[in-house]
C-alpha cells in the first residue's frame, strides 16, 4: 500500500459503509474477499461488529481497487449507492431525513457527508435556474473514478426519492470519464441525459427544487442526529479540536479559500475567539491554511498529471506565479521540482 503526502490520507477515520457493502456483493458472488483486504490492517469481519472499525483512504482505495478488478465491468458502485438509505447512510441519513428543507438537508449532507463513509468531497455549485452537486476526488485515482461517482451519486438521488415518495429526476449528470460497458443501467437509474467526458463530476437539479419542503421534519431529531455525526467524525483524532476543525473547513473550501473571520463564522465562534483558540493550540490561521494547501499540493503533484497552473487553481491560487512563490517560500524549491522527485 502506498503512504499519502497527506496524513489525512492514511487516518482511519472513515466509517466503512462503503467498504461493506463492496465485500457483502464479493460473497454474493463467492469471491475470495479477504484476499482483498491483504496487508492493509483490516479483516473483513472488522467491518461488521457492533463497532466497526474505522478505516483510511488509503486502505480503502486498496481493497476497492482489488475489489474492481475481481468483479470488472459491472455497475458495483450503483448496486453499493442502490441500497437501502438506512443502510448508505446510517445516522446521517436520520439527520438528513429531519431537515425542514432540500436547502438545508444539502448543507448538512455536504458539511458531514464523511460520517456516512464517503470516499470523494463534494460542493454545491448555483448557477442560474440550477444547483449542482459536484464531487471532487480526494486523490487522483482512475480506476476508482467511476465507482465512486456512481456510489455517491446513486445513494443520493436515492435517498432524495425516497425522502420526497417521489421518481425525481436530475436536469442532468455529467462525468468526467468515459460511458462505461454498463451505461444502460445509468439510462435507467438516473433518467435523464448523460455527458461523458466532462470537465467535473456533477448531477444538476432546478434551483426551485431547494426550497422543497421534507414532511419529514423533526427538529429536535435533527439536532440529536447531527451531533451525532459530528462526534463520530470527531472520534480517535489526536489532534486539538480547533485544529482539526480548521483543516477539514479549509481542505473543503481549497479552490475558494476562506478568509478567517469566513472560517470562525462557519465554525459559529467569533474571530477572537478563534484567534485566540489557535494560539493556545500553538498555531496560526495562516500556518494551517499553508499546511493545508501545501498537502494537498504536493499530493496533486506527485499523484496527478495536472498541470501546474491547474494545480495551483485547485489549491486555491488564481496566478501560477503566486503558486510557485508561496511553494517555495513552503519548501524551498519551486512546484516543478516536486514533480521531478517523484
Amino acid at each position: 500500500m502506498r503512504t499519502y503526502p497527506d496524513p489525512q490520507l492514511n487516518e482511519a477515520v472513515i466509517p466503512p459503509t462503503v467498504l461493506s457493502g463492496v465485500v457483502e456483493i464479493g460473497q454474493r458472488e463467492a469471491c475470495p474477499t479477504g484476499l482483498w483486504f491483504s496487508g492493509t490492517g483490516v479483516a473483513p469481519a472488522n467491518l461488521v461488529t457492533a463497532e466497526p472499525v474505522k478505516v483510511s483512504f488509503r486502505q480503502a482505495a486498496t481493497i476497492l481497487g482489488r475489489a474492481l478488478r475481481a468483479m470488472p465491468d459491472r455497475p458495483l458502485g450503483m448496486q453499493v449507492g442502490g441500497r437501502d438509505a438506512l443502510l448508505t447512510f446510517g445516522i446521517l441519513g436520520m439527520a438528513i431525513r429531519s431537515c425542514a428543507t432540500a436547502a438545508d438537508a444539502l448543507a448538512v449532507g455536504l458539511e458531514l457527508h464523511q460520517a456516512s463513509g464517503s470516499l470523494v468531497d463534494m460542493e454545491l455549485e448555483v448557477t442560474g435556474q440550477e444547483f449542482a452537486l459536484r464531487l471532487h476526488e480526494r486523490l487522483p485515482e482512475p480506476e476508482l473514478i467511476a465507482f465512486l461517482c456512481e456510489e455517491v451519486l446513486c445513494s443520493t438521488l436515492a435517498l432524495s426519492r425516497s425522502i420526497f415518495e417521489d421518481d425525481q429526476t436530475p436536469t442532468r449528470v455529467e462525468f468526467s470519464y468515459p460511458a462505461p460497458p454498463y451505461v444502460q443501467e445509468y439510462r435507467k437509474f438516473f433518467r435523464c441525459p448523460l455527458h461523458f467526458g466532462a470537465d467535473a463530476n456533477r448531477m444538476v437539479f432546478p434551483a426551485s427544487q431547494l426550497d422543497r419542503p421534507i414532511p419529514t421534519r423533526n427538529d429536535q431529531t435533527r439536532a440529536a442526529a447531527v451531533d451525532t455525526c459530528r462526534r463520530l467524525l470527531d472520534s480517535g483524532r489526536g489532534r486539538p479540536d480547533i485544529i482539526m476543525a480548521v483543516e477539514t473547513l479549509l481542505s473543503r473550501n481549497l479552490r475558494r479559500p476562506l478568509t478567517m473571520a469566513e472560517t470562525a463564522r462557519r465554525l459559529h465562534i467569533t474571530e477572537r475567539t478563534l484567534r485566540r483558540q489557535l494560539t493556545a493550540a500553538g498555531e496560526r490561521f495562516s500556518a494551517v491554511r499553508d499546511r493545508v494547501r501545501q498537502r494537498r499540493a504536493a499530493l496533486l503533484l506527485r499523484e496527478s498529471r495536472l498541470k501546474i497552473a491547474d494545480v495551483a487553481a485547485e489549491v486555491g491560487f488564481s496566478d501560477a506565479r503566486e503558486f510557485r512563490r508561496a511553494h517555495i517560500r513552503w519548501t524551498g524549491y519551486p512546484p516543478s521540482a516536486e514533480r521531478r522527485d517523484c
